[in-house]
């Protein structure tokens, strides 16, 4: 595929033109306002633009819609639940709300959190004057608004597909919605840093994985509020980082089994130094991301145990994510050295390394 086309397909993806399995939106493309993006209008090769435009955040107009549409699936869920007399509190988690990701048309994580009880971890269990109510455990709590949760949906959108085949999400889709929206069943579980700090980051959840009929602890905050810190601390080049490698994957020419979690989490291990460039050298992101991830495919022993931001796994936990992170590495080696040949040819030629090129490439 050549840099036109990958721009056509960025410029659709970040426009809301492709479902979440890729499938071209027709009428979409038909009936929407389909808009001249920024970074098409640079007056530079086709593969600086892509690079660009891969780095650069979906406009806010098309993210709204997002959020939009996960409040109207939060609102009749809240009338459902309050009537079923099953009290609940609402929650956004993922891509959309820490801002990486690359399409415009996002489905969106919505947290059903059961707000009947709470468990705490036992080192904060002296701080707090109530501990969970008698009654039904936890999972079955969780069973029984996961229950009610599918009953609403399809009851209030019988429009749409309720899909409840995912263990842990159910999942929202067509009729009226203009977005998918997967709604996850979780209660609250607080720590004692929750307790003592009161930052939202510290305080955990527990999702219900309904094929185990058990909980699973997760710590949605915490992965943004580390990755917003670190994204702040290197001026933006961490989400920049991030988004390139979600487009390449996206437009890769062979799968790559790497998810937007595990991909964060890769760009997050990037030191500060390689995360920030001097003011319109964005370009010089690509060549720091390839030699990040020649990195960790050198180096084994120290990829396989890093860990995920907020430390609740390996990053690389199942052998075959390292080829994926190879094939990952091929796409972006591609686009460095697409981008040195196209904006010094000569260099390019004489083998002057990519580094060298793109940290002189002012782009604004």
């Amino acid at each position: 595929m050549n840099y036109s086309q990958k721009i056509q397909r960025l410029k659709d993806r970040r426009q809301g033109l492709y479902s979440r399995d890729g499938v071209y939106n027709f009428v979409e493309a038909i009936t929407g306002t389909s808009k001249l993006e920024k970074f098409q209008q640079l007056a530079e090769p086709e593969a600086v633009k892509y690079a660009i435009g891969a780095m650069q955040a979906v406009d806010p107009e098309y993210t709204q819609k997002s959020y939009a549409e996960g409040n109207r699936v939060r609102d009749r869920l809240a009338e459902g639940l309050s009537t079923a007399g099953i009290p609940a509190v609402f929650d956004y988690q993922g891509s959309v709300p820490l801002d990486v990701h690359v399409r415009g048309n996002s489905d969106i994580d919505l947290l059903v959190l059961h707000d009947g009880f709470v468990t705490v971890e036992a080192a904060a269990q002296a701080a707090y004057t109530y501990l969970d109510a008698p009654g039904k455990a936890p999972a079955e709590e969780l069973a029984d608004l996961r229950k009610e949760c599918i009953a609403i949906l399809e009851r209030r959108f019988w429009g749409a597909k309720v899909d409840s085949s995912p263990s842990k999400a159910i999942t929202l889709t067509g009729g009226s919605l203009q977005r998918a929206v997967d709604v996850i069943p979780s209660h609250w579980h607080d720590t004692l840093d929750w307790k003592r700090t009161g930052d939202k980051r510290y305080r955990d959840i527990y999702v219900f994985d309904s094929k185990a009929a058990q909980r699973m602890k997760n710590r949605p905050f915490m992965h943004i509020g580390l990755i917003e810190d670190k994204c702040i601390a290197v001026r933006g080049g961490l989400r920049k980082c991030i988004r390139l490698m979600k487009n390449l994957r996206y437009d890769a020419s062979k799968t790559i089994d790497l998810s937007s979690y595990d991909i964060a989490a890769i760009a997050w291990h990037m030191t500060d130094q390689e995360l920030v460039v001097p003011f319109g050298v964005d370009l010089l992101l690509v060549e720091r991301v390839r030699a990040h991830l020649k990195f960790l495919l050198d180096l084994p022993a120290y990829r396989d145990v890093l860990l995920v931001p907020d430390a609740s796994r390996r990053i690389f936990d199942k052998p075959e994510k390292a080829d994926a992170l190879a094939n990952l590495y091929k796409e972006v080696e591609r686009l460095s050295s697409d981008l040195a040949r196209e904006i010094n040819p000569l260099a390019a030629y004489a083998g002057l390394p990519c580094n060298q090129v793109l940290n002189k490439a002012i782009i604004l």
